[in-house]
């Protein structure tokens, strides 16, 4: 039995459908008086409910955290790590940094020695 043309329709839809509902990211930003950190983790690979719950949950000890799902992050970042696996995961999603362009030399090491992504420099 040969594939209809209808049937690679349907499947063409079904992995549009499945790749959006991983399209998701989450905006963090400092909400403290300590050294503003902003920065946005762009959902690739891993699970919508495992990306809200855990992924998107800063642990820096005394510091605070404004947290916002966003559908994609914003634009302005100085620079971005695609790509990023985390530690002991398969998992895939990218990082956007806006905080300071002064610290890119040191995320580039991190992102691509660490996390095993890719650096990339964005227009200002």
């Amino acid at each position: 039995m040969r594939p209809t043309r209808l049937m690679y329709s349907l499947f063409l839809l079904l992995f549009l459908t499945s790749h959006q509902v991983l399209a998701a990211a989450c905006l963090i930003e400092s909400d403290d008086d300590e050294l503003p950190i902003r920065l946005c983790q762009q959902n690739m690979t891993i699970p919508d409910n495992l990306f809200q719950d855990s992924f998107c949950q800063p642990q820096i000890p005394d510091r605070s955290f404004k947290v916002s799902q966003v559908e994609r992050c914003p634009d302005g970042a100085y620079g971005v790590c695609a790509g990023a696996y985390t530690e002991g995961v398969g998992y895939q999603q990218s990082i956007f940094y806006y905080s300071d362009p002064d610290d890119a030399p040191y995320l580039k090491i991190y992102c691509e020695d660490v996390s095993r992504g890719e650096w990339q420099e964005l227009a200002q």
